[in-house]
């Protein structure tokens, strides 16, 4: 049994620990706080990502400073904080393809997006949907799979790149329904005048994206890659539906250096929920096709590492071979 010196003292080590954490909290933030989008401004991450800055300035009382930095799939933004001092004064406003997709083809990166980045909170969801040229001969999925199975190797779909989020998407679908079509990666933003001509067919696509193309009859709505029906157009089937398994969701989530202190995170963690429980917030999330997704910490690093495995496996299964 441990000598009651030793007990004093390994008490002592821990109320000193818990102390300075809570003097970390207390003084945080001492200034302006980085953070970091890695992506243009302008774009939905971009933009939920502002909204909820501002108002996270509001509550703690030190600006909240967005600073755009894209590259590399959203990775040269994660490297710029994963080298940064961990105490809270530099932040990610990171989304799930820089998480749980592209590090499974790209190749070998400066970090590792799992390890050297501290989730704090998701923020936001964004509501996917597959869309086609309004040309092609299909009303939903059900029917798109028999046309497709028809015309074997026949359709192509676009993506924003080897191993985005809508370019797995369709090779999970591929996989699930036992159907073919060509990819045509894209290099940034731009493959949906190319689908409303019929250049391609195909595009897995968040919905805030789509939805004038949709409203315009300038793309077809074929089915909703999300977990629910959506209130625009209840009649349109997800495609769980049709095809158990096939869901996706967009997300954008905070994050710290690893190093962070607990009690920092845990605050930012508390402030960043309540902000995405205002109805400001929930409203604006809506009118742009996402909804908020505030977690405890822990609870978003699980989520965040079963995408991660759950895409992998897609990875694996459809043989994409990482760039070059």
């Amino acid at each position: 049994m441990p000598a009651p010196a030793t007990i004093v003292r390994a008490l002592c080590a821990v109320a000193l620990c818990l102390l300075a954490q809570s003097s970390f909290a207390q003084s945080y933030p001492a200034r302006p706080v980085r953070v970091v989008v890695p992506w243009p401004a302008g774009i939905g991450p971009d933009t939920i990502c502002r909204q909820v800055t501002q108002k996270l300035a509001d509550r703690l009382g030190q600006p909240f400073v967005v600073d755009n930095k894209p590259g590399v799939a959203g990775h040269l933004g994660g490297e710029m904080v994963v080298r940064a001092a961990p105490d809270g004064h530099t932040l990610l406003c990171g989304v799930s393809t820089s998480f749980v997709t592209t590090p499974h083809v790209l190749p070998k990166l400066a970090y590792n997006p799992l390890n050297d980045l501290e989730p704090i909170s998701l923020v936001g969801r964004s509501q996917m949907v597959l869309v086609a040229t309004p040309s092609l001969p299909v009303d939903d999925l059900p029917s798109l799979l028999a046309y497709m199975k028809a015309n074997p190797g026949k359709l192509s779909y676009a993506s924003q790149g080897i191993g985005s989020s809508n370019h797995l998407a369709m090779e999970l679908l591929k996989i699930k329904a036992g159907v073919t079509a060509t990819h045509v990666p894209y290099n940034a933003i731009g493959a949906a005048g190319d689908l409303v001509s019929g250049r391609v067919q195909l595009l897995f696509d968040p919905y805030v994206t789509s939805a004038q193309f949709i409203q315009t009859g300038k793309l077809k709505l074929v089915a909703v890659a999300s977990g629910e029906r959506l209130p625009d157009h209840p009649g349109v089937k997800t495609a769980q539906e049709t095809i158990p398994g096939l869901e996706l969701w967009g997300w954008a989530a905070f994050f710290a250096p690893v190093g962070t202190p607990r009690a920092i995170v845990e605050q930012l963690n508390v402030e960043l929920r309540k902000v995405l429980d205002t109805k400001d917030i929930k409203d604006s999330f809506s009118r742009m096709g996402f909804v908020t997704a505030g977690m405890p910490s822990e609870e978003a690093r699980r989520y965040i590492k079963s995408e991660y495995d759950r895409w992998g496996s897609v990875v694996r299964d459809a043989n994409i071979k990482p760039e070059q």
